[in-house]
């Protein structure tokens, strides 16, 4: 074996020895090494961080993100490479780098490209891991994020030497001693560390603001905050180095203070890292959705010194998502609304809201009147409303831009000098910017949702998207609610001529059959056409769709009985036209026969009629029992006529009928299916 050889096995001894000396392989996930594992993602920008360490014949991730496992093969490892380099590997595109181009992970799955890992190293030099990044598309770390990893590394050797310190000091005095003078050196170079961070702001300055991403370290001893330019344009602040962190406390939303840290949470280590809260910015007076990520600087006996992290400004997205939240909740809404004012009383409010606009509000164009009239609007306190109409001639710049069905969106009224003198009016009813959404009919504007706010603003894609949906679902929503008015009017006049219809056959079986010495079938025929009658009277009011159950037995059994003899439970069943004209047909029969030789032919005798709805092997059934209690005793009749026909028949003709004649009284149970019973028709 050659000396070389021998050399790279000592040295991979010295390296394993050093490692478990740490004592580290294994054990649980921690705080301080998941902090590290998602700095480095959030500072280089990609979804996989790794805290690494190479033992032998395996890797063990002490953190991770992105990843969701403790270990991966050793064999497929980016990492076992890592540790032959010096300092940091680069792996612009693995599949250019002959080294990884046929690793399982590169040419299969997660088809990882980029890597970059940098040395975790003893004080001895000996490599025992990494502070690595990955990603699924090649890239390229710059100059401060390959700082920032070769930082984070020392960070997590820091940390591990510390662990072992602390460990070491419990066993003996002596040792105690040497572990002092080593926590006050890496203490020493910890300071020297954040220094170093510190004087890198100024080059973190463009990518800070084309990021949106301000960075802060606070020094918890003295409540000063250093902070980044673009930390400053976030919270509306004049640029400069430090504030107060109480300067930066008083700009958060009072109903948002719970979520800042202070004083003493950030004394104790207990505030909140990662939070997200609102700010009222001095400036402009706006109010701003901040994201805060933050992780403490310990000191050699894990007292937090600093808190450090980036802030970033999420408005524009957390307003993207009230949006769509309001844009669902507003469609449940109008589906349940029943006349116009109702909806565009809810549409306004709603529009106003998401657009944080002083009004917002619905124009009807009345051609007929000549008139451009505003038939409601939703006002912020103090702003007036603009409810009623104006002569269409001093719109007609407006109405030309809406005509074509465009949406209409003006950042500044006063620099629109197409507006003419209509331009004036606004400004005098203090609408500095508007955003109208228009309404074509045929080919014709019949109708315009608006949104007037007392400020400049520029209306952002998402706003006039957001204002486009809601005017979608207002107009289907007067759409609906225009045709079941004319439903109505129609059901109405339907509802007359088949009462009239139905009282001619009355008037001609009377007639006709007014020498019948047989009364009983006579009045029987004639109490089936007032049942008929009466289901059809329901069915008209629910727009010939969906009567429902109860309401139709208790209409046809009140011709029977006081409601307090009939028990009626159950769920509301929606009914079909021909399930409903069934069952009322079917409760008339019953009602008659209990009237007659039942428990409604004497003073004691009641009715309990139930029904449940069941799921059986996937269909939904209906079972519905008619009960007797309390009359006399009865028997199955031997003669069985039209009603008893009509009742074995089932509901809606299915047939599935148990009829029992026992001695406390008839009890009949129907079943159906459920498909049957809501059956629409054609």
């Amino acid at each position: 074996m050659s000396i070389a050889v021998n050399d790279a096995i000592d040295r991979e001894q010295e390296r394993l020895a050093a490692l478990a000396r740490y004592e580290i392989l294994d054990t649980p996930r921690e705080t301080d090494f998941d902090d590290i594992a998602r700095l480095a993602s959030d500072i280089c920008g990609t979804p996989i961080a790794v805290v690494n360490l190479i033992a032998d014949r395996r890797q063990f991730f002490k953190a991770e993100v992105g990843l969701g496992v403790r270990e991966t093969p050793f064999e497929s490892s980016f990492c076992a490479k890592a540790i032959l380099d010096e300092d940091l590997l680069i792996v612009p595109d693995a599949t250019k780098d002959a080294r990884f181009d046929g690793n399982p992970l590169v040419t299969g799955e997660p088809h990882l490209r980029f890597y970059a890992g940098a040395l975790l190293k003893t004080d001895e030099g000996l490599p025992i891991g990494t502070v690595c990044v990955l990603d699924f598309e090649p890239r390229q770390l710059s100059e401060l994020q390959q700082r920032a990893l070769r930082v984070l590394a020392r960070q997590v050797m820091t940390q591990l030497e510390l662990r072992r310190a602390l460990r070491a000091q419990a066993y003996q005095t002596e040792v105690q001693r040497r572990l002092g003078i080593r926590r006050q050196a890496q203490a020493t170079r910890l300071v020297a560390e954040n220094e170093q961070i510190r004087l890198d702001e100024a080059r973190l300055r463009i990518a800070q603001h084309a990021g949106g991403i301000g960075i802060f370290e606070v020094d918890i001893a003295s409540g000063e905050v250093e902070v980044s330019e673009e930390f400053c344009r976030i919270f509306g602040l004049p640029a400069q180095r430090s504030y107060p962190a109480a300067t930066l406390e008083a700009l958060v939303e009072k109903d948002d203070e719970a979520l800042r840290s202070d004083k003493q949470t950030r004394r104790t280590g207990t505030a909140r890292l990662d939070v997200e809260y609102r700010i009222r910015r001095p400036d402009d007076g706006e109010l701003r959705w901040v994201a805060r990520r933050a992780r403490f600087v310990m000191d050699p006996n894990g007292q937090p010194t600093k808190m450090v992290g980036v802030v970033i400004d999420i408005s524009d997205s957390k307003q993207r998502d009230i949006r769509n939240a309001a844009l669902l909740s507003l469609g449940d809404r109008l589906r349940e609304v029943g006349t116009i004012e109702e909806a565009l009383r809810i549409a306004s409010a709603v529009l106003a809201q998401g657009l944080a606009v002083d009004r917002a509000g619905y124009s009807r164009i009345d051609r007929q009147a000549d008139a451009f009239v505003v038939e409601l609007d939703w006002n912020a306190p103090n702003v007036i409303s603009l409810a009623g109409g104006k002569p269409l001639g001093g719109f007609a710049e407006i109405l030309e831009k809406l005509a074509n069905g465009q949406t209409l969106a003006l950042p500044d009224v006063a620099q629109a000098d197409w507006l003419g003198g209509h331009g004036a009016d606004y400004l005098e009813h203090n609408v500095r910017s508007l955003l109208k959404v228009p309404v074509v009919e045929r080919g014709q504007l019949v109708g315009v949702l608006f949104a007037h706010d007392s400020t400049a603003r520029i209306w952002t894609r998402d706003e006039m998207e957001f204002a486009r949906g809601v005017a979608d679902r207002t107009y289907a929503s007067l759409g609906k609610i225009g045709a079941e008015d004319e439903q109505r009017v129609l059901n109405q006049e339907l509802s007359h001529r088949l009462k009239n219809t139905l009282a001619i056959v009355q008037a001609i079986a009377t007639q006709t059959l007014k020498n019948v010495s047989e009364r009983d079938a006579v009045e029987a025929f004639s109490a089936r056409l007032q049942a008929l009658s009466a289901a059809h009277e329901i069915l008209l009011n629910q727009s010939w769709s969906r009567a429902r159950m109860r309401a139709v037995i208790e209409k046809v059994l009140a011709i029977h009985a006081e409601p307090n003899r009939i028990a009626i439970t159950g769920p509301d069943v929606p009914l079909g036209p021909k399930a409903g004209l069934s069952l009322s047909l079917i409760f008339h029969e019953l009602g008659t026969n209990a009237v007659k030789y039942g428990a409604l032919s004497n003073q004691d005798g009641r009715v309990d009629v139930s029904w449940t709805v069941t799921d059986e092997g996937g269909d939904r059934v209906l079972n519905l029992t008619w009960h007797e209690r309390g009359g006399p005793s009865v028997v199955e009749p031997t003669r069985k006529g039209f009603g008893s026909r009509l009742i074995r028949m089932g509901i809606a003709g299915t047939g599935d009928v148990d009829k029992r004649y026992e001695p406390t009284g008839l009890v009949a149970v129907f079943r159906a299916p459920m498909s049957l019973i809501q059956e629409l028709g054609d």
